[in-house]
């Protein structure tokens, strides 16, 4: 009895000690691990929805980032136990010091202090004093484990931040009586597109380049003095379908936009959307992927996790380890999880960008009654690699989310972009020639738009803006809107100064709806609204009025046409620079370079076989090495041939030395079935062509 009560107490002991050491763990690691992993997500909440995860699997996510390092590090030192005592302490302070410099780390880039040096100085600093210091004084063992209650403190914050992902609603009961039954409504809400891409030189749309808008402006009203309400999609495509000024905190879920298009006509006709990004609809309304805010998928949740892990690296590791760890530079909130959605996507050749497009389509036209269709389709944004015949191109690291100070990189970023909004414009055409081929083009209200707008601008952000220069404002801000209305015959032009906040009422305008919701913007759809005061709101906190008109838009297309010439079809944009006009014509027979040596061509084994397959690999883009013979002039350009055709112009030869890195857009249309001959040539600032030959 004796040794039963004796070995009770010894488990008691042993437990007690395994629970004081776990709370060690838990306030190191909470330091180290889980609050800049919570801080991170909890005050970017688009990433759970962009990456479609159920309120089970983030809540489990929460708790695997607050508690699984310390019970695997506790889990260690009981293992460890088994080889003794001294092994035991061991383990112990070096577990503790491997999390103490990880702390030393993540203090650094809290304090944004730069380089390698320091933060890898902080974190050996606090590596070797924490434990030794652990192991010396009591008053530190019992500081560490009082100081495990800043986990609790992590948890609640994350807790309230992320409650409108967590706690699923079905949103408020609609009080909608449609009145025209006989109306439909199917919204294509594009992302990352502003309307100075879409004119020619008239300030028209170009429909040489882009014959799929321009055949849609034929037939609808073209709200040519349009602007997006925010400059991020995770505000601004909330703002379209509920028609409220996005808050500057929180997500794009349903609990934030409880009255929004899905649950005002939710149960009371056909309803149904696709959001990659947002969560606005029911589960009950909705035929989404996530079927329950309960489920749970291994495969997307061990990807999530992965990508944590990478978004960790990045928040906390110095430059010299970060440099190994996947990018997420530029994805949905700065997250690899969603990047890395997109790869697969295209690497699968599902298409979501412009599939999403013709699967809501077909789910509107092969429902014969009344029925309201939402799809935001993730096109033309980035990553810019199809083609308008939907085949797919390489990616270049030197193209990025980015604008750089290299005008020649902004460049080729911004052909890749307009290529891409050639995807765009054929889905547009195949949409119109659906709906007209199954009898559903008179009784639809058919709403095209985008979020927001894009700007390649150098040194500039993409999209983010403080109205400090208002060129790069109207960039981002100026959007294409077209609205075909029912029975609609003939194209009108509207210079209304209206802005996306008006879509949704004038949705319900058109159907007829009576409702007591109350909406931010007012319907367009009979008459244009005096007064207009159009303030937008940047996802940072800044406003501003936009008062002038369509004007601005035709200055910014000038701008462009400067940087990418907008005549002529998409093929044509391949055609930069002072060698632009050689591009689609055979190049006669020259002398052999004198100033470059050789070049490379990564892709070079793609134009063995080209396919023109939908989804197949075709190397319209290119990259590689230049090697010179000699410094080069300013003006100096090379000229990228295909089976003797002028195809592309690589400009970063101006001025240059040594070994140039290129990238290089190729004339897609000349990449036809099979294989083909690449070859460079030089062209010097006289206008004299010089032929290098084929890659190494």
């Amino acid at each position: 009895m004796r040794e039963s009560r004796l070995d009770t107490v010894l488990l008691w002991q042993g437990c007690e000690v395994i629970r004081k050491h776990f709370l060690t763990y838990f306030a190191l690691s909470t330091i180290a691990i889980a609050q800049p992993i919570l801080d991170l997500y909890g005050k970017n909440t688009t990433v759970f929805s962009a990456a479609k995860m159920t309120s089970l699997e983030v809540s489990i996510f929460v708790l695997m980032v607050l508690l699984v390092p310390a019970l695997v590090a506790t889990a260690i030192d009981v293992i460890s136990k088994a080889f003794g005592p001294r092994v035991n302490e061991s383990v112990r302070l070096w577990q503790i010091a491997v999390f103490s410099f990880l702390v030393g780390l993540a203090i650094a880039r809290i304090a944004q202090w730069k380089g390698n040096a320091v933060p890898i100085a902080v974190g050996l600093l606090l590596a070797v004093a924490v434990p030794i210091s652990f192991d010396r004084f009591k008053s530190v063992r019992e500081w560490s484990r009082w100081l495990s209650a800043l986990g609790v403190a992590v948890l609640a914050t994350a807790l309230i931040q992320l409650q409108p992902v967590i706690l699923g609603t079905s949103g408020p009961k609609s009080d909608a009586v449609i009145g025209r039954t006989d109306v439909s409504v199917l919204q294509i809400v594009f992302d990352e597109f502003p309307l100075y891409a879409l004119l020619d030189s008239n300030g028209e749309i170009n429909a040489e380049r882009f014959p799929g808008f321009a055949r849609l402006a034929q037939e609808s009203t073209w709200f040519r003095n349009s602007v997006a309400e925010s400059n991020f999609t995770h505000q601004a495509v909330p703002a379209i379908l509920s028609s409220q000024v996005p808050s500057q905190t929180g997500g794009p879920f349903l609990q934030q936009y409880p009255k929004n298009i899905f649950t005002l006509f939710g149960g009371k006709t056909a309803i149904d959307g696709i959001e990659p990004v947002t969560s606005l609809c029911p589960h009950s309304v909705c035929h989404s992927d996530v079927a329950s805010s309960f489920g749970f998928d291994v495969g997307r949740y061990v990807k999530f996790v992965r990508d944590a892990g990478y978004v960790y690296g990045h928040r906390v590791l110095p430059p010299i380890a970060r440099t190994r760890i996947p990018s997420i530079e530029g994805t949905w909130g700065g997250f690899g999880a969603v990047a890395n959605k997109f790869k697969e996507q295209f690497d699968t050749g599902a298409f979501s960008q412009v599939d999403a497009i013709s699967n809501g389509v077909a789910a509107f036209v092969n429902d014969s009654s009344q029925r309201v269709e939402v799809v935001h389709a993730l096109v033309p944004h980035a990553p810019w690699r199809l083609t308008p015949d939907h085949r797919v191109a390489p990616l270049s690291a030197s193209i990025t989310t980015q604008n750089p100070d290299n005008e020649d990189v902004v460049r080729d970023t911004y052909q890749t972009f307009l290529v891409q909004v050639g995807a765009a414009d054929n889905a547009i055409s195949e949409l119109i020639e659906t709906l007209k081929q199954k009898g559903r083009w008179d009784n639809t209200l058919l709403v095209v738009t985008a979020d927001h707008g894009i700007s390649f601008m150098p040194t500039l952000p993409q999209r983010h803006t403080d109205f400090s220069d208002i060129g790069q404002s109207n960039d981002v801000y100026r959007i294409p809107t077209f609205i075909k209305f029912p029975k609609q015959s003939a194209g009108k032009i509207s210079d209304c100064a209206i802005s996306n906040l008006d879509i949704l009422p004038t949705i319900i305008d058109v159907t007829e709806t009576e409702t007591s919701w109350e909406f931010a913007g007012l319907s367009v759809a009979n008459e244009c609204p005096a007064g207009r005061t159009r303030t937008v709101v940047s996802a940072t906190g800044e406003t501003a009025v936009l008062s002038e008109g369509f004007e601005v838009v035709k200055e910014r297309s000038d701008y462009y046409d400067s940087v990418v010439a907008r005549e002529g079809s998409l093929r044509r944009v391949a055609g930069v620079g002072l060698s632009a006009s050689l591009v689609g014509q055979a190049l006669p027979a020259v002398a052999n370079s004198t100033t470059v040596t050789g070049w490379s061509v990564t892709q070079k084994k793609m134009f063995t076989n080209v396919s023109t397959k939908k989804g197949a690999r075709v190397p319209s883009l290119i990259t590689g090495n230049i090697q010179l013979a000699k410094p080069l002039d300013v003006g100096t350009e090379g000229v990228v041939a295909i089976d003797g055709i002028a195809a592309g112009v690589i400009g970063e030869l101006s001025g240059a030395r040594d070994v140039v890195s290129y990238t290089a857009i190729l004339d897609y249309g000349l990449l036809t079935e099979g294989a083909h001959t690449v070859e460079l040539y030089v062209r010097l600032p006289n206008g004299q062509l010089e032929r290098v030959g084929k890659p190494s």
